[in-house]
């Protein structure tokens, strides 16, 4: 904001120093002189932080406090509330940062109840506002609600800040996180107001983009963009986001294996598909997921490879030995509304070197069809543009995402 007033400022100086006053007349005139203004003009610095890789999740560093103090995320858009462990701490995961001292920040505040955002939280016996975030994996965290400070990486090499942040102080965790000890804690990114793109403001145009590289890839990390920062595609394809709830949830209208699209019952689909880069891996509803098995069961025994079970993974895989030659692996397609999501070989099977296993899960009593996580939204360019309610994908050779 200082930056564009200054802008201003220079803008009314230069119209005033080309005043032409007349003896003649009450009045003044204007000689106005034409100047482009560029994006860079409007939004002189773009946060522009690094998303990298670590082992099937993705985290973002950044800075919370003042002074500033480094901190690393895990890239959650399936969740609302960004928090990270602080001290005190009842029970907190192993991290390599020190727990965040809300005392030694000076813009660092509690919550307070009169807060925009507090209706959001709950409140604890002595009133003050808390959190406790529940996930699907089982684990928990809970903590004191509260105000700081967010600084950023930005596309000038430089840093931008984002003041006033709502976000969670935990100080009692159950459940391992990550097995990156580097990771401090989450950051949401869903379309909840609690969400750190619905608090960025104009910083973020409210639309942030990613592409994730292949796991094979010797490129682990790429970046994650804002506003106009985004490079614009025509070839993108699109579709909207269902307009209940605060998931980036997507009407799913049918599934295709090879080109067969399955035969699911009636309304087997209806709660939609929800992107999540915070789960490793796609689940399905079981129903679902059962006729997905099948097909793909019935495919791999025409070919007459050798069924796998002694492999240790979570339940419901499906997995192959493999078959020197054997090329024809097949491809999986997402029909949403008005687009068509591809998942080839490469992100629907997870390989190794004497075997292959279906990379999808199946898991029971889901509040939707299924869960779209990051291993099957490798080498895709997808640009969330949450002020239109709409997403836009594209493949893309994600090792090429360079400043």
């Amino acid at each position: 904001m200082a930056k564009t007033l200054h802008l201003l400022l220079v803008l009314f100086l230069s119209l005033l120093q080309r005043c032409v006053f007349s003896d003649e007349s009450q009045g003044f005139s204007l000689n106005l002189v034409r100047r482009e203004i560029t994006d860079n003009d409007i939004f002189p610095d773009t946060i522009r932080p690094r998303i990298t890789r670590s082992s099937y999740l993705y985290t973002i560093d950044a800075s919370i406090g003042t002074p500033p103090r480094k901190r690393t995320f895990i890239f959650d858009t399936g969740s609302e509330l960004t928090w990270t462990q602080c001290t005190p701490c009842v029970h907190c995961f192993k991290q390599d940062y020190p727990l965040f001292d809300p005392k030694t920040s000076t813009s660092y505040k509690r919550l307070t109840p009169n807060h925009a955002l507090a209706r959001f939280f709950q409140r604890s016996n002595n009133g003050e506002c808390v959190f406790n975030m529940m996930y699907m994996s089982g684990e928990s965290s809970s903590g004191i609600a509260s105000v700081e400070t967010f600084t950023f990486p930005s596309n000038k090499r430089g840093a931008e800040s984002v003041k006033g942040v709502a976000f969670g102080c935990s100080n009692n965790h159950r459940g391992e996180i990550s097995s990156n000890t580097a990771v401090t804690g989450i950051m949401g990114m869903n379309r909840s107001p609690l969400s750190l793109i619905s608090q960025m403001g104009t910083k973020s145009a409210r639309r942030f983009s990613y592409c994730l590289p292949k796991l094979s890839s010797p490129v682990k990390s790429t970046f994650l963009r804002f506003g106009n920062d985004i490079k614009d595609r025509g070839s993108f394809q699109k579709t909207s986001f269902l307009t209940s709830g605060s998931d980036y949830n997507v009407r799913l209208l049918a599934i295709s294996i090879n080109g067969r699209q399955l035969s699911l019952p009636w309304g087997a689909l209806s709660k939609g598909c929800v992107l999540d880069v915070g789960s490793g891996a796609s689940n399905i509803e079981m129903g679902v997921y059962n006729v997905i098995f099948s097909v793909l069961r019935e495919y791999f025994d025409r070919f007459n490879l050798t069924r796998v079970n002694d492999i240790p993974s979570p339940l419901g895989d499906l997995c192959y030995r493999v078959q020197r030659g054997f090329r024809s692996y097949p491809s999986m397609v997402l029909h949403f509304q008005g687009s068509n999501f591809e998942i080839g070989a490469a992100n629907l099977f997870r390989f190794r070197d004497d075997h292959f296993c279906l990379g999808l899960f199946g898991r029971q009593g889901m509040s939707m069809t299924m869960i779209l996580g990051a291993y099957q939204q490798q080498n895709v360019r997808f640009v969330y543009d949450v002020g239109n309610g709409k997403l836009l994908f594209g493949k893309e050779d994600c090792s090429q995402d360079k400043a």
